[in-house]
């Protein structure tokens, strides 16, 4: 007996078969929804386990000896009134595998989405050229075997597309007619942009990529064949046994320069592709590309004459973007976002003060490194990992990353990785996530590094490289780059690939936690001007959890604009907010009057930045301005003061005295400032002081002065 319910199928008659999935959109996104006739067949192959509303397993999908992670829940739809089963990928290797090998269906579907959000119209695969993900049960429960059945030249009578770069071996390869690349490099390690050699097939397009140009377009004449490095190449350093496709050269009359078509490429994200983040040519030999891509070009390069085998039917006539984009949020929806995120915190169980979630976006927006300070067990990582899960970036979807720091951390290899003895390069965990979150159809996702506990080391040591390199960030056409993290020169060919001029993309965003305390060590002034210090140190412990209201919050995934700086340099912004900039200067400049007496004054980084965080705050209507100005104060300004001399208790009375809006008898209190402190600490709400978080800061400051000799913003 077969059951079909939309794209699942069901055969009795095959053994251990759980179900057969027709190949659609959301094989490429997170997995899919199961029909819930075919509740039964899962439950089967989990030895009759049925799950419970609400809950899941976690499963295990084994394909050619691979294992791979995912999830089965039973989701409960109470807006539709019903219960249904999904399969959920736990991570992007599930996804890059269905991409790998159902390249047709996903260029099928790419070329037909409706680009409009709001447009759920599915596209269907024909019949004929549609492509299925088979499961069968296996002995152990919630374990399943995967099939990818997959259709040989599903996209049509269209053959495959392919890019090479050639460079010094273009004149040989020319020459004899073919392409030609290694088996292995050195140490015997493969390369994709190898490997994808054997995948070339008798009529396919190869485009010859050189010197900054597409060169010649060329036909493959036979599949690829097994055969040792040609005789033309043998000054190369390259091993013996290696493919080769013999193609015929056809050159582009004129060649077509690489930045004429190379962001239009970007934008059509091809997996596997070209082009990297930046618009520039990847390291390697033979990549993917597309009928998509191919057309593209030709309508950028009008002039050129092309061979009658590259004219095929018009796919498009854009370069359109093939993932699912997020709509971009206006500035008067901003507040109401933050209180979806706000909801979602209430709903697991947790309480933050009044505020907070809005300065720690309004910090994030303005650069994306924040420092949440404060003692232990306040909340300070759950706060992270609580926010990122609300705009939609878990763990399981690799957008949030928890990297707990080590004390004997000394140098940034501890983060972005090292060369082994071999010259291997070894990727640290934040290396890792720069790429993923580099790759072209994640750029308008957030992704959140959490550096956990990270002044357990000296973090000037370990950390210094990626200071430096957030203030190279610049404005490069729509996107914020920066220099590079790691060097391309550097690596081996092999791992030039992935790491090679690794930068910062500008939807990563950094945050640190630190308690301060006697295992710790203190932050110095290039860390602080880089950051946003958020503290956390006074604690409402008579806050419960709501136990009335437990549902299950759904998550609000957010476009990457939604936190990304929007400003760079204060002439970005001046001539719109001349008026708030020359306001909130003005008090700069009195506080660093202040400051002078002890070298602590600001530059133009910290004004720049406070100025950002205001306009921020001002566009988005969050706070009230004396609050917002009050966080910055407290953020900004006060963690850069620390000493036991005269020159720093005068300095905090002057900041008091600006914090509370009342003048004070300085010169009198230098001798003991306790009748001050004391009187406004007992009585805060009395006071109603300008900014009374830097005030009550403030007090406590001159407090541990007077009563140890010693004061500093970070001491608890």
């Amino acid at each position: 007996m077969i059951t079909q319910v939309r794209s699942w199928t069901h055969d009795d008659k095959i053994p251990n078969m759980i179900g057969r999935k027709k190949v659609d959109w959301s094989i490429f996104e997170y997995g899919s929804t199961i029909p819930n006739d075919f509740k039964t067949f899962f439950y089967k192959a989990n030895a009759g386990e049925e799950i419970k509303i609400g809950k899941g397993k976690q499963v295990t999908l084994i394909y050619e000896d691979n294992q791979y992670q995912a999830s089965l829940r039973n989701v409960d739809q109470k807006s539709a009134g019903r219960e249904t089963l999904q399969l959920r990928y736990h991570s992007n290797d599930l996804k890059e595998l269905m991409l790998t090998h159902f390249k047709h269906s996903f260029e099928y579907i790419s070329a037909r989405k409706p680009q409009d959000p709001g447009n759920k119209k599915q596209v269907v695969v024909p019949d004929e050229l549609a492509e299925y993900l088979e499961l069968y049960s296996t002995d152990i429960p919630y374990t399943y075997e995967m099939k990818l059945i997959t259709t040989k030249n599903a996209s049509g009578p269209n053959p495959n597309i392919w890019w090479v770069n050639q460079g010094a071996t273009l004149s040989a390869e020319k020459d004899e007619g073919i392409i030609w690349a290694p088996l292995t490099g050195k140490g015997g390690r493969s390369q994709y942009h190898w490997d994808t050699m054997d995948e070339v097939k008798q009529g396919d397009i190869i485009l010859h990529y050189a010197n900054g140009s597409l060169r010649y377009v060329s036909r493959a004449l036979e599949d690829c064949i097994h055969a040792e490095k040609p005789a033309s190449m043998s000054n190369s350093d390259w091993n013996e046994e290696g493919r080769l496709v013999r193609v015929d050269y056809h050159e582009l009359q004129p060649h077509v320069p690489l930045i004429e078509f190379s962001q239009a490429i970007m934008s059509l994200q091809i997996h596997q592709g070209p082009i990297h983040s930046g618009a520039g040519v990847k390291q390697g030999y033979l990549f993917r590309f597309n009928m998509q891509g191919l057309q593209v070009i030709q309508e950028n390069a009008p002039e050129v004459e092309w061979p009658e085998f590259t004219n095929f039917k018009q796919i498009t006539n854009k370069a359109k973007a093939v993932v699912t984009t997020l709509p971009k949020l206006e500035d008067t929806e901003i507040a109401s976002s933050l209180e979806k995120i706000k909801s979602h915190i209430t709903h697991q169980g947790f309480h933050y003060p009044d505020g907070i979630i809005e300065n720690l976006y309004l910090s994030l927006k303005t650069k994306p490194f924040v420092i949440l300070a404060g003692v232990s067990g306040t909340g300070k990582t759950k706060l992270v990992k609580l926010f990122a899960e609300a705009v939609g970036a878990t763990k399981d979807n690799g957008q949030f990353a928890l990297i707990p720091v080590r004390p004997d951390w000394s140098d940034p290899s501890d983060l972005l990785g090292y060369k082994d003895l071999s010259g291997v390069f070894r990727p640290g965990r934040l290396a890792e996530v720069l790429v993923e979150a580099s790759r072209p159809e994640n750029l308008h996702k957030p992704y959140f590094i959490c550096l956990d506990e990270m002044n357990l080391a000296r973090v000037e040591y370990y950390f210094s490289d990626i200071l430096s390199v957030i203030e190279t960030q610049e404005w490069k056409q729509d996107r914020i780059v920066t220099s590079a993290l790691i060097h391309g020169e550097s690596l081996l060919p092999e791992d030039r690939l992935l790491y090679g001029d690794l930068a910062i993309p500008d939807n990563v965003y950094l945050i640190g936690t630190v308690n301060m305390d006697e295992t710790t060590h203190p932050f110095s002034k290039k860390v602080l001007d880089r950051a946003n210090t958020i503290e956390f140190n006074y604690i409402d412990l008579k806050q419960y959890p709501e136990i009335e209201s437990r549902e299950e919050e759904a998550l609000h995934p957010v476009h990457n604009s939604f936190l990304r700086s929007e400003y760079l340099q204060l002439v970005d912004v001046y001539s719109e907010y001349t008026e708030l900039v020359q306001s909130t200067t003005d008090k700069l400049v009195k506080i660093n009057h202040i400051l002078e007496e002890i070298h602590s004054h600001v530059g133009f980084r910290i004004r720049d930045s406070i100025c950002f965080y205001m306009i921020y705050n001002e566009r988005f209507g969050l706070l009230k301005k004396e609050e917002a100005f009050d966080l910055q104060l407290l953020q900004k300004i006060l963690p850069r003061v620390q000493g036991s001399s005269l020159s720093i208790k005068r300095v905090l009375l002057k900041l008091l005295e600006g914090a509370l809006g009342e003048k004070l008898r300085i010169n009198e209190l230098l001798d003991d400032a306790s009748e001050i402190y004391l009187k406004w600490n007992e009585n805060i709400e009395e006071k109603k002081p300008k900014h009374p978080l830097s005030a009550r800061k403030i007090a406590f400051m001159l407090r541990r002065l007077e009563e140890d000799g010693f004061t500093s913003y970070w001491l608890s």
